[in-house]
């Protein structure tokens, strides 16, 4: 009996041992692997100022161009670690490049140029870019640009049901130009400590003449809404310097 115990007892004493071997073997083990994954799923940065991953932001520009860029890095700390080769298309227009490869390691960017040559009954062209990396980390940037024809007066409105203000937005053409604008009062008031506006209102306060603004310029006005819920939203058109302005 005494046999049996003493070698049960050495049995638990070897096994406490070989556990004691093993357990901080397959720990380092572990460990080890999970480094190894870490540095096989490295981050990869491939962005851009316009173009974005996971939505397609929409851009309006006042011209028949426009410049963006495409990097391998966020910020300083975040730097891609491998080349990344990437191509460049868009449904209109030409671009300055379509082919490109960003060096690892330091931070590298590449400036890219959209131009649109408009039609001669276009006021605006929508078009959209998108870039895509190559390789094991593919990865799809996109963006849709409104080029808005520069050499044409023109206006919109940007509103919404439940805001208390308009937006009205002139884009000059290419000259000077003064601009009589129209409301009616008893809906709208004017926003009178801009600028443009500032000493020129009629006696009336419902309509101001702006002269001789510069050619090339976008002029942007607020009109505070009496009633939130109508709706002043108006579509790029054309002008001959006299905007009026109804719901």
């Amino acid at each position: 009996m005494r046999k049996r115990t003493m070698i049960a007892v050495i049995s638990v004493l070897l096994t406490g041992m070989l556990l004691l071997c093993i357990v901080p073997s397959f720990a380092k083990y572990i460990t080890s692997k999970g480094k190894q994954s870490e540095i096989n799923s490295e981050n990869f940065y491939f962005t851009s100022d316009y173009l974005k991953a996971d939505e397609t932001p929409v851009y309006e520009i006042f011209g028949n161009s426009v410049t963006f860029q495409i990097r391998n890095y966020i910020d300083s700390f975040r730097i891609n670690q491998s080349d990344i080769s990437y191509t460049v298309s868009a449904d209109d227009g030409g671009l300055s490049s379509s082919t490109g490869t960003l060096a690892k390691i330091t931070s590298n960017s590449q400036e890219i140029t959209l131009t649109y040559t408009f039609a001669d009954d276009e006021a605006q062209k929508e078009i959209t870019v998108t870039a895509t990396s190559t390789g094991i980390y593919a990865k799809e940037l996109k963006a849709k640009f409104i080029l808005i024809r520069p050499d044409k007066l023109r206006y919109e409105i940007k509103d919404t049901v439940g805001r208390n203000y308009a937006e009205l937005f002139i884009y000059m053409g290419n000259t000077a130009q003064n601009i009589v604008i129209t409301w009616n009062n008893a809906e709208l008031f004017i926003d009178e400590t801009n600028d443009y506006v500032f000493g020129k209102l009629n006696s009336s306060k419902n309509s101001v003449e702006i002269e001789n603004i510069a050619a090339d310029a976008t002029v942007k006005i607020v009109f505070f809404k009496k009633n939130i819920n109508a709706d002043y939203t108006c579509g790029l058109t054309n002008t001959d310097g006299t905007i009026a302005i109804s719901p």
